[in-house]
């Protein structure tokens, strides 16, 4: 009863020790790539000076032949999957166009399953959700 911590660690051979480290460390290392393949993906789009600036999960991409948007999405459905959600946020001050740009990219990488599209004021940090709608709505002729 009266063994201090010391006695009781030496007294334990080293492979078991290790064991239980290799253990502790292979749960550590399975919950952390678990978590990062349920992490949203972040897809952006600002105006920044009049040029659009593309970033996916805050890194800056299209700025070079081999960063590219595709190459990078591509990339990451290798490392995570392709059933992460996607969230898209696109300039306010963008044309529209440019949310069919991202989404083309998306459905190349397979990546449209659970995307949702924010359209923001980067400059006062406003946000609003647009919601896609497999229903058409008729349009009146009067």
């Amino acid at each position: 009863m009266g063994d201090s911590l010391a006695q009781i660690i030496n007294a334990r051979p080293v492979g078991a020790w290790l064991l239980l480290f290799f253990v502790v460390l292979g749960f550590a290392v399975t919950s952390k790539a678990q978590g990062n393949k349920h992490k949203p993906l972040i897809l952006s789009a600002e105006i920044v000076k009049g040029m659009m600036i593309y970033k996916l999960d805050g890194k800056r991409v299209e700025d070079s032949k081999s960063n590219s948007l595709l190459t990078n999405l591509t990339a990451i459905v290798r490392a995570r999957g392709n059933a992460i959600p996607v969230f898209v946020i696109v300039d306010v001050r963008a044309p529209f166009s440019e949310v069919g740009k991202l989404d083309t990219a998306l459905a190349k990488a397979d990546l449209l399953r659970e995307r949702k599209l924010f359209v923001t004021n980067f400059r006062d940090g406003t946000m609003n959700e647009i919601h896609w709608d497999e229903t058409g709505i008729p349009i009146p002729l009067n």
